[in-house]
C-alpha cells in the first residue's frame, strides 16, 4: 500500500541527502584550495614588497645625485676634510644646501634625515635629526653603507635606530674625475604607517614592520581586510624570533593570523638591521565557507544572475508532478472506488463490495468489511451467502499430498455467462433391471431423488442426448452415486448395465450431470441452498465407470461448483467456459501425476481470501 509514493519519499530523501553531501563536499575543496591559494599569494607578496622597497631605494639613490654634485656641498667637505673639528662655517654651509635640496624633491621622494659626512666618515652637517647635536664627535664611518660610499659605491641599507627603522640610500661625493670621493651623502627614510601604506598601496598587501620584537608600523591596503588583525601581530613575534625558519632562510612558512581569520608570513631584512630582528610581514584574510549555506551568504547579484532559474523551476514542478502522480494513483483512485462501492453498498445496489476492484492493502480492508457484513447478517438471524461444503456432500478428503491453490482471474467488470437452452425433453437413467422392468419413474430402485441444479448455469458439454420412452419432459434427473437396493434384481448382486441402446453387456455410459429445467424458477427458488451433484467416485461405484479415464464429468461438476462459488464471492465469470477450465485441469492433472506418481488427481471447489479457488489433490488408489 501507498508503495510508489513511499519509494519516492525513499528517492527525494536520497537525493537530498546526496545534495547536502556534494555541496559539503564543494565546500571543503573550496576552502582547501582557497588555503593553498593564500599560502602562495602570501609568498608571492613578500617577494613583491622586497622588490618595492629595492626599487623605492634606487629611485632615492637617482635622487641623491643631485646633492653629490652640489657645489656648496662639496665646498663644505673640503673645509672640513684634515682638519681637527669640523668648522663651524662647513657645518653651516652644508645644512643650508641639504635643506635647499631637500625642498626641491618632490613629496613621495622628500627624505627624512640627510647627513654629509668626509672621507673620515665624520658628521660635517645634517638636517633632520638634531639628537646628533649633543655628540661631539658623532660619526658614520663605522656602518657599512657609508664606509662603502667613501670608497665610490652606491649603496642602501636598513637601520635600526632608537627603536626605529630607516631606510637609508648612500652615495659618494667627488670633487675631480680619477679621485677619491672627497666624502658621502647620507639619506634617511622613516619606515612609519605612511611609508608602509605607500609600500602596501603599490604591492597591494597587507603589511606590517616590525624591529627588537615589536610592531613599529603596518597598514592594510586590500578590500574585507581589518586594519586592527595587524596590530596583534606583537603577541607573535617573540614566538617568530624563535622560528628554525626565520633565523636560517629570513622567512616563516605561512602561520595562522589571530583567530585563524587569515594567514601571515615573516620576512627578514636584509642589512644592519637582520642582526636587531627587524623585519615585516604580510597578511591576507582567509576566505572560507563556514557552512553549506554560506555559499548563499556570500553570493552577490552577478552569481545570482548565473544561476538558471528556469531549470530550478523545472526540477521542482518534475518532483512535485511525480509526487501528485503517485498520490493520486495509491491514495486518491482507491479511495474514490471505495467511496464508490460505499455509496452503493448505503443505497442497496450492491450486498458486498467487489473485491477485483481493489488493489494493495485496499484489498484486505474489504474483505474484512465483507466478512463482518456476513457476521451482523448471521447474528440478525439471517442466512448468509456461503459456498457449499464439499466435505459434508463427498466426505473426508484422502490425507494426501495437494498441490498449491489456483483460480482464474478474469476481467473487471466482466458479466456471468448467458445459460444455455438446455433440451425440452429431459434425460432419464436407463432401467438397469433392463426392457419391460418397472422403474421408479426411470430411476434405480431405491436412489434418492434426483438433485436440483441451480438456474443459470451451462448445461454440461459431455451430457448425453435425451432417450425417447424415459422420464418426463418437465423434470430434471441425474445419475445417483448409491447402490441398488438389496433384491432390487433378479439373481442378486450388481444388475448389468445397459449400452445406450438399451442392451446389456455393453459398456457402460459416460457418467452424465443434471440438465437444468427448462422452466424458470422464481425468485425464492433461486435463493435457496441446492444440493450439488454426487462426485464421480460416488457415480463410478455405481456403475463401474473409471474417473481416471473419463474425468469430463467430474470436471463437469466442479466447473458448475467453481461457478456457482464465484458468484456468490461476487466475482465476474464472463469468458471462463468449460473449455478454457478443462484445458487448465488437464495441466494441473498431469504435473500432478508426473511430480507424485499418482493414478489419478481430484479437484475440489473452496474459498480463499474472499475469492474462488481450486485445490487438486492426487489420488494414488
Amino acid at each position: 500500500m501507498m508503495i510508489l509514493s513511499r519509494i519516492w519519499y525513499v528517492i527525494l530523501a536520497i537525493l537530498l541527502a546526496a545534495a547536502y553531501y556534494i555541496v559539503a563536499l564543494a565546500v571543503g575543496q573550496y576552502n582547501r584550495r582557497n588555503q593553498a591559494a593564500m599560502e602562495e599569494t602570501l609568498k608571492a607578496d613578500s617577494q613583491v614588497v622586497s622588490w618595492a622597497m629595492q626599487v623605492d631605494a634606487r629611485r632615492r639613490l637617482d635622487v641623491l645625485l643631485l646633492a653629490a654634485v652640489d657645489p656648496s656641498i662639496a665646498k663644505s667637505i673640503r673645509g672640513a676634510n684634515g682638519k681637527d673639528a669640523v668648522p663651524a662655517a662647513s657645518k653651516d654651509e652644508g645644512a643650508k644646501a641639504l635643506r635647499a635640496f631637500n625642498e626641491k624633491l618632490p613629496a613621495d621622494y622628500k627624505n627624512d634625515v640627510l647627513f654629509i659626512a668626509d672621507r673620515e666618515g665624520r658628521l660635517v652637517a645634517q638636517v633632520g635629526y638634531d639628537a646628533v647635536n649633543g655628540f661631539g664627535e658623532f660619526e658614520l664611518g663605522g656602518y657599512p653603507a657609508v664606509f662603502d660610499a667613501l670608497h665610490g659605491f652606491l649603496r642602501d641599507d636598513t637601520w635600526v635606530w632608537g627603536g626605529r627603522i630607516a631606510r637609508v640610500v648612500t652615495r659618494p661625493v667627488e670633487d675631480e674625475v680619477g679621485q677619491p670621493p672627497i666624502g658621502a651623502v647620507v639619506a634617511l627614510r622613516w619606515v612609519d604607517n605612511s611609508f608602509a601604506k605607500e609600500i602596501g598601496k603599490r604591492t597591494r598587501t597587507n603589511i606590517a614592520f616590525f624591529a627588537l620584537g615589536q610592531r613599529v608600523a603596518s597598514a592594510a591596503s586590500t578590500d574585507g581586510f581589518d586594519e586592527n588583525s595587524l596590530e596583534a601581530l606583537g603577541s607573535d613575534l617573540k614566538a617568530v624570533g624563535e622560528d628554525k625558519g626565520f633565523k636560517e632562510n629570513g622567512r616563516t612558512d605561512v602561520r595562522p593570523l589571530g583567530d585563524d581569520k587569515g594567514g601571515v608570513l615573516f620576512v627578514r631584512l636584509p642589512g644592519d638591521a637582520w642582526e636587531l630582528g627587524g623585519g615585516f610581514a604580510v597578511a591576507r584574510p582567509k576566505v572560507a565557507i563556514s557552512s553549506p549555506t554560506g555559499f548563499l551568504v556570500g553570493a552577490d547579484d552577478t552569481d545570482k544572475k548565473n544561476v538558471k532559474l528556469w531549470l530550478a523551476g523545472v526540477i521542482v514542478g518534475a518532483a512535485a508532478l511525480f509526487g501528485f502522480l503517485f498520490s493520486y494513483l495509491e491514495h486518491s483512485r482507491p479511495m474514490r472506488e471505495m467511496k464508490n462501492q460505499a455509496e452503493k453498498l448505503k443505497n442497496g445496489q450492491i450486498d458486498t463490495l467487489n473485491l477485483p476492484r481493489f488493489r494493495g492493502g485496499y484489498r484486505p480492508i474489504a474483505t474484512d468489511i465483507n466478512a463482518g457484513i456476513q457476521r451482523v447478517v448471521e447474528k440478525g438471524g439471517g442466512t448468509a451467502r456461503k459456498p457449499a461444503d464439499l466435505e459434508s456432500i463427498l466426505g473426508p478428503v484422502p490425507a494426501q499430498p495437494s498441490m498449491s491453490a489456483f483460480s482464474f482471474p478474469l476481467p473487471e467488470g466482466s458479466a456471468p455467462p448467458q445459460p444455455v437452452p438446455s433440451n425440452p425433453g429431459t434425460h432419464t437413467g436407463a432401467n438397469p433391471a433392463g426392457p419391460g422392468a418397472t422403474g421408479n419413474n426411470g430411476r434405480f430402485p431405491g436412489a434418492p431423488p434426483p438433485p436440483n441444479t441451480r438456474p443459470g448455469l451451462p448445461p454440461p458439454v459431455n451430457a448425453a442426448p435425451s432417450t425417447p420412452g424415459f422420464g418426463q419432459p418437465e423434470r430434471t434427473m441425474a445419475m445417483s452415486g448409491a447402490a441398488p437396493q438389496a433384491g432390487g434384481f433378479a439373481g442378486g448382486g450388481p444388475p448389468p448395465v445397459p449400452s445406450p441402446a438399451g442392451k446389456l453387456g455393453a459398456p457402460p455410459p459416460t457418467p452424465f450431470p443434471a440438465v437444468s429445467s427448462a422452466k424458470k424458477l422464481g425468485k425464492d427458488e433461486e435463493e435457496q441452498t441446492m444440493v450439488a451433484q454426487p462426485s464421480a467416485d460416488l457415480i463410478s461405484a455405481a456403475t463401474g465407470a473409471n474417473p481416471a479415464l473419463d474425468p469430463a464429468a467430474e470436471w463437469q461438476q466442479v466447473y458448475e461448483d467453481f461457478i456457482r462459488t464465484k458468484r456468490e464471492c461476487g466475482e465476474p465469470t464472463d469468458g471462463l467456459t468449460f473449455e478454457k477450465f478443462q484445458q487448465t485441469l488437464k495441466k494441473n492433472r498431469d504435473a500432478l501425476i508426473q511430480r507424485h506418481g499418482c493414478k489419478r488427481v481430484k479437484f475440489s471447489v473452496y474459498v480463499k481470501e474472499g475469492r474462488a479457488s481450486l485445490k487438486a489433490t492426487p489420488v494414488r488408489d
